[in-house]
């Protein structure tokens, strides 16, 4: 916005833009205004269904605990975008990186599907992993629930 408004100044048309940019101004802080109410009538409509349904005490004890999770979401949020840019920086490394060696499994599919084709036995690898690792789930299991 910044780079047109020095075009503009340049070209001459900083007032239109200016005045274009004063009533989107107006137009918003009257769509937050409302958008405001919106959420509130909402809100208000929802606890007076709620405290028609399950009764007073209980409704308040919904909302209450509704908000209190919107505020650890919120929280949770404010903790994500407040990391040093490093640690953002290393977690879109990381996600690169992911992505890439995906890619480069699936580039390599068919030939490890020609290898496959080729000699049969490649196959029971993953499959005798596969059925160690569900034993050993089927055991864990049933001995936490003795």
């Amino acid at each position: 916005m910044l780079g047109q408004l020095i075009t503009k100044v340049f070209t001459g048309e900083a007032s239109i833009f200016l005045a274009r940019l004063r009533q989107m101004a107006i137009i918003y802080a009257l769509m937050a205004f409302v958008a405001f109410f919106l959420a509130f009538f909402l809100i208000v409509s929802g606890y007076i269904w709620l405290t028609q349904t399950v009764g007073a005490l209980p409704a308040a004890l919904y909302f209450a605990g509704g908000c209190a999770v919107l505020l650890a979401i919120l929280y949770i949020v404010l903790l994500v975008v407040g990391r040093p840019p490093k640690e953002r920086a290393s977690d879109r490394l990381q996600r690169d990186v992911a992505s890439i060696a995906g890619v480069a499994a699936l580039a390599n599919a068919p030939s490890l599907l020609r290898s496959v084709k080729r000699r049969k036995g490649l196959v029971l690898i993953p499959v005798a992993g596969l059925a160690v690792w569900a034993a050993v789930r089927a055991y864990a299991s049933r001995r936490n629930t003795r």
